[in-house]
């Protein structure tokens, strides 16, 4: 299917006018439109955490202080939305949307009824945050989720993809949901790390579904060697040149998200390019 409605999630900073150009660029080269999403938090519904530690005045002072910050951070989100759109191809840019309430219910709304969701990579020192949004998106949308660098420069497509592959309802619905990129894609590549008895079969059988699709892709068995699933994906990733890895996300325990143990946060963490995931 032909994305026809891309979001993307802003957070009103400097990393911004990068997505946005970016997500613009997919948009014109796949004639879909985008639009812009903020979530501001009704600071109010999470004055309860504050618990008894405060006095009526210094919540009140405290609750103040977030709605001031949520409503600058929309602002500076707006303003780079409509830079973007200055500049867009008539046709690529939608509307600007501040939602206010949670991100749960953000993505209940706005996500599941789009066709791709865009979302920064996660770095720096809001990182468990960031993953924490990604993971809400992939889970409550039920959407395909690209994740972007934000050093990465606008291009129409990705020319060199990676499938990670192991058979996963999870990782079957991201090929899904890659299958614009796959099918404008110079190269294609199928990887699945480890070595049991069903892997070449199973990468066979895509390799001839997504061929189906106008997609020719090679397919590779990739050797642990002592590393784990993760690692032997990002490194076998990075040695073919890949700029955009398709996988399955979050499927492990919540115990192991919890702890950051999972393989999804691994490469999440660990991968330089962009990623399709999908829950």
């Amino acid at each position: 299917m032909k994305p026809r409605r891309i979001l993307v999630v802003l957070n009103g900073t400097e990393s911004d006018p990068s997505l946005l150009s970016q997500t613009v660029a997919f948009c014109a080269a796949h004639e879909a439109s985008l639009d812009g999403l903020f979530v501001r938090r009704n600071a109010a519904s999470g004055g309860d955490f504050l618990g008894d530690a405060f006095s009526t005045y210094g919540m009140e002072a405290v609750l103040e202080a977030l709605d001031d910050a949520a409503a600058k951070a929309s602002e500076e989100a707006h303003a780079a939305f409509n830079a973007a759109a200055d500049d867009a191809p008539d046709n690529a840019i939608g509307r600007f949307i501040e939602y206010v309430g949670l991100p749960l219910t953000a993505m209940e709304q706005e996500g599941r009824l789009s066709d791709l969701i865009v979302m920064q990579k996660p770095e720096g020192s809001s990182l468990s945050n960031q993953l924490n949004a990604i993971e809400t998106a992939a889970f409550e949308s039920g959407r395909p989720v690209l994740v972007l660098p934000v050093d990465r420069e606008p291009a129409d497509d990705f020319d060199n993809v990676v499938v990670a592959w192991d058979g996963s309802l999870e990782a079957t619905r991201a090929v899904v949901g890659a299958m614009p990129f796959l099918q404008s894609a110079q190269s294609v590549k199928i990887l699945h790390a480890g070595a049991d008895a069903e892997a070449s079969e199973q990468l066979a059988d895509l390799a001839a579904y997504l061929a189906l699709h106008d997609v020719k892709a090679a397919t590779r068995t990739v050797p642990l060697e002592g590393r784990s699933a993760a690692r032997a994906l990002i490194e076998t990733s990075k040695e073919n040149g890949a700029e955009l890895v398709v996988m399955g996300g979050f499927g492990a325990p919540g115990w192991q998200r919890s702890l950051g143990r999972d393989e999804t946060t691994s490469l999440l963490k660990g991968l330089p390019f962009a990623i399709l995931l999908a829950h």
